[in-house]
């Protein structure tokens, strides 16, 4: 994220009819046109907004956008206003950079973002959500698979691949029932998901089980 900071991006618009009427030979007549945000949709039903680094990108992505130059944190802001919890550079690209909804909110707020893998409150989160249960002997966090993605050339893709952000490896004790496994991961999930850190700190979350 570091590298994105102060960085300017090109953010695509097309113009999209706002008024219309049908003419005396009855066909329909554009009289007002408005400029609007393009917008993707992610794999998982979620808004994107798409940035490209170069205006050559963004024509060849669609060649009916129009490039706005805008920094990074403008282009934040925009995609938070316009609904949006993602952010794709250079959509297209194999495979594209994904800004996450966390990192999304602190560009958009020009504060600086900690991953959620490197933070001590979700750490802390993590194995507050295992205490009680005997079934679980450790709860750690670490990265996920979307922060180790790399493109088909073998380049690493840093943070912003496709895939979970946060991978959470429960260790469970030996011998356990498949009931006693179930109803162990089921609590320690419920545990895990009313933690205030998770909501905020993190976008997209894996959770394995080992012994």
């Amino acid at each position: 994220m570091a590298a994105l900071a102060g960085i300017r991006v090109f953010v695509p618009i097309v113009a999209q009819v706002s008024q219309s009427h049908i003419t005396e030979d009855g066909l329909v007549s554009d009289k007002e046109a408005d400029m609007a945000l393009v917008s993707l949709q992610a794999a998982d039903g979620r808004k994107a907004l798409p940035v490209f680094t170069s205006t050559n990108a963004l024509t060849a992505w669609n060649s009916r956008a129009r490039p706005v130059a805008a920094d990074i944190r403008r282009a934040a802001l925009s995609a938070v206003q316009d609904g949006s919890a993602l952010l794709v550079v250079d959509p297209g690209t194999d495979p594209a950079f994904v800004v996450r909804r966390p990192a999304l909110w602190a560009v958009a707020q020009g504060h600086e973002w900690t991953p959620s893998y490197r933070d001590v409150a979700v750490d802390d989160a993590v194995t507050r959500a295992a205490l009680g249960r005997s079934e679980i002997v450790a709860a750690l966090a670490g990265p996920g698979r979307g922060v180790n993605a790399a493109r088909s050339d073998g380049a690493a893709l840093r943070g912003g691949g496709e895939g979970p952000e946060l991978t959470v490896t429960l260790q469970l004790r030996v011998g356990l029932s498949v009931d006693e496994v179930q109803a162990a991961v089921g609590h320690y999930q419920q545990q895990l998901a009313a933690e205030p850190v998770m909501a905020e700190a993190v976008d997209s979350i894996e959770v394995r089980l080992t012994v």
